[in-house]
This record gives structure tokens, C-alpha cells and sequence, in this order.
């Protein structure tokens, strides 16, 4: 049982330790699970130093549809913005279309942001917020739907 407790020890450094706290850094984690649907093909960028990455949309509906006068009513659409940074997915992504219906694990990362809107405030600053930045990490394909220039090359050969 020694042995056990012995390879299941994480040294801890003294750069992991939070000042107010004594949880280890490498242990927290701040991730988001996704189920849903793309709501566009993933789209290729670079980033300022020339980094190729993806970014893509995912839909949720969460809850029960909402009853109004007898008719029931789909509930709200949620739209979350991912970034994939990590090459080895962009050729997966790369397959993917506008519907496909994806399983997503993202590392979530909370990151300020100032709005360009200056209505409603004295100062014409904007409003100040965070704003949620997700980081791909894992993508499982439930129901794939070929991207739309996938859907153009195939019309082409028949």
C-alpha cells in the first residue's frame, strides 16, 4: 500500500502554490463540455506571427421548451466561439460542415474585454466584462455533414 501512495505523489515546487491558498496549480482545471452543432464550417486564420489555427461555432439548447399559450417553444440558442490551435485536429476539421453535430472538450479561460459600445456610460469608455476565450481540446464527430466546398467538388463529378 506504501509503494502505492509513493507513485501517486506529486512534488509540489514552490512556483505551483497560490499565494492564498495551498492547492497545487497543475491540478485546477477550468474546462467546458459541448454537445451541439456547428453553425458554420470551421474557418482557417493566422495568428499575428503567422500560426495557422481554426476557429468554429458550436449551438446549444438547454432546458425544456418553453410553453406559451399552449404552444411549445424551442429554448434559447447558445453560441460558443472555439479556437484550435493544436495542427494535429485542423485535418479533421477541415472535413467538417455547418451542422455536423460535434462532441467538444475546451479549456475555458476568462479574459477581459472592453466593448467598442459607449452608450450608457458617463465616461464613453464602454462596459467592461470578461469574456469567455475556449481553447479545443478534444472533438468527437457524432453526425458529420461535409463542409460546403466538400459539397461543391462532389456536385462537380457527377
Amino acid at each position: 500500500m506504501s509503494r502505492l501512495l509513493r507513485i501517486a505523489h506529486v512534488p509540489i515546487s514552490r512556483h505551483s502554490i497560490r499565494s492564498f491558498g495551498s492547492s497545487c496549480r497543475i491540478l485546477d482545471v477550468s474546462k467546458v463540455t459541448l454537445v451541439g452543432r456547428l453553425g458554420a464550417d470551421p474557418i482557417l486564420r493566422n495568428t499575428s506571427s503567422g500560426k495557422p489555427y481554426y476557429t468554429y461555432t458550436v449551438a446549444t439548447n438547454v432546458g425544456a421548451p418553453i410553453e406559451e399559450n399552449g404552444k411549445l417553444h424551442p429554448p434559447p440558442t447558445s453560441w460558443h466561439t472555439v479556437f484550435s490551435f493544436n495542427e494535429f485536429q485542423h485535418a479533421s476539421l477541415q472535413k467538417l460542415g455547418k451542422g455536423s453535430t460535434v462532441y467538444v472538450e475546451a479549456e475555458l479561460e476568462m479574459r477581459p474585454y472592453e466593448s467598442s459600445s459607449n452608450s450608457g456610460t458617463k465616461d464613453g469608455n464602454g462596459y467592461k466584462h470578461d469574456r469567455a476565450f475556449l481553447k479545443h481540446q478534444k472533438l468527437n464527430v457524432i453526425n458529420r455533414v461535409r463542409p460546403e466546398n466538400e459539397q461543391d467538388n462532389s456536385n462537380a463529378d457527377d
